[in-house]
């Protein structure tokens, strides 16, 4: 077949997303986003100034994980009962308290409760995924799921880049522009989304029917090979960039200097910054272009890969040029893995269950980065840097080599366009 006759015939079948109903989610989840990259770059100096260690400072992310491992099945079921909406202002205004809270700590333990009422926000994501795949087609679940991530690039620009400007004046200012971010982010979702429609209901109200009010068990979730397959190459990619992102500034503050002055959090916030940018220009223009020209599997190899690249250059860098290299790397590997997961992974979810698969999904990731900062943080604390580049590595390659020799060849999107 004709490559380009192929891109023309895909290009014409292919629905158009209801903008209408995308902008309103999409700058809810741009406040959001940017209300959480403006508190994040500081944590592990905040921690520090507070006598926390790195392994500190990943007990505190490990437990945030904790926290969305057991909330995000419950407030992804609460969604496809209750409705988008309800579900988007409970966990921002979680998110609200959780800025406020941190504000007002003087000590770590503060700071640990502060973590863990945001760690519940982390349906908020799996809620406007989900919102996205109601007012989606299989033929643009992608495009949909990336327009979510765009949102979260512009508010990690935007985000980032007030931390890292504000942190210069002091630690605790970017947390008060978190918390008028996130009012912004309630503001916006109480006014502007009307109640969504959940797949097994027509309206923003709670279903009636007994299919919807049955509890998913986990087993029923992944019973499907596909889903399973999915599941772990999801965990084992997602296992590695926990070790790589709740570490890195410790990483780069203990080996890289540059004009004389170290790695702080001026630093990373310009970089989170940088990621948010990469971010957008990823989902409005590589990642279409890409799976015009790549199946699922092919373009999850492809995601490992670069990363892989991004993660062995790390571990070498010793220039800032080639530090500026890594982070290009696992920037655009890691926006174009998160729509291209959650994609395949609503694409084979029963439509009324988008929320429930959505989360237990996320609460399973949680469950990795309950994990990974804690063995990040050991190594780190301990100076082992080798072992920790070598393990992020290891777990990218199980990814790449289960996804290549167990995902299908065909396209689930391509099937959708298709059957249009």
């Amino acid at each position: 077949m004709n490559v380009n006759a192929s891109k023309v015939a895909n290009d014409k079948t292919t629905p158009k997303l209801d903008w209408r109903m995308m902008l309103p989610v999409f700058l809810s989840v741009s406040f959001y986003a940017a209300s959480a990259a403006a508190a994040l770059p500081i944590l592990p100096f905040y921690l520090k100034q507070m006598g926390g260690t790195p392994l500190i400072f990943g007990l505190v992310i490990a437990t945030e994980a904790l926290t969305q491992f057991v909330a995000a099945p419950l407030i992804g079921q609460l969604s496809d009962r209750l409705g988008r909406k309800k579900i988007l202002l409970a966990t921002q205004g979680a998110a609200f308290a959780s800025f406020l809270l941190l504000a007002l700590a003087t000590a770590v333990f503060p700071v640990l409760l502060a973590r863990m009422l945001f760690g519940f926000t982390g349906g908020t994501f799996t809620a406007a995924a989900a919102y996205a795949a109601d007012h989606s087609s299989a033929a643009n679940r992608r495009q949909a799921i990336g327009v979510l991530n765009a949102a979260v690039g512009l508010g990690g620009i935007v985000g980032a880049g007030l931390s890292g400007y504000l942190s210069g004046i002091s630690l605790a200012v970017p947390i008060y522009a978190a918390i008028a971010l996130s009012a912004a982010s309630l503001l916006v979702t109480a006014i502007w989304i009307k109640g969504s429609q959940t797949a097994s209901h027509g309206c923003d109200e709670p279903a009636e029917n007994e299919a919807s009010v049955d509890k998913v068990s986990f087993r029923s979730i992944v019973s499907s090979p596909l889903i399973r397959v999915l599941v772990i190459v999801l965990l084992c990619y997602f296992f590695a960039y926990g070790m790589y992102g709740s570490q890195i500034a410790n990483y780069l503050q203990a080996t890289f200097t540059s004009e004389g002055n170290s790695f702080g959090p001026r630093e990373l916030g310009y970089i989170m910054a940088a990621d948010g940018a990469i971010n957008i220009l990823v989902q409005l223009f590589l990642l279409q272009w890409l799976g015009r020209y790549f199946t699922e599997r092919r373009l999850i190899v492809l995601i490992c890969a670069i990363v892989a690249v991004g993660y062995i250059t790390v571990g070498f860098a010793m220039t800032l040029p080639v530090i500026v290299f890594a982070l290009l790397c696992v920037s655009v590997g890691d926006a174009l893995a998160r729509p291209t997961f959650i994609s395949a992974l609503s694409v084979h979810a029963p439509r009324e269950r988008q929320g429930i698969v959505l989360g237990t999904t996320q609460s399973l990731l949680s469950a990795t980065e309950a994990v990974s900062p804690v063995i990040a943080g050991f190594l780190i604390g301990q100076a082992l840097y080798g072992v920790w580049t070598g393990m992020i590595i290891a777990f990218v390659a199980i990814a790449a080599a289960i996804a290549w020799k167990r995902l299908p060849l065909t396209d689930p999107e391509a099937e959708g366009q298709a059957n249009l």
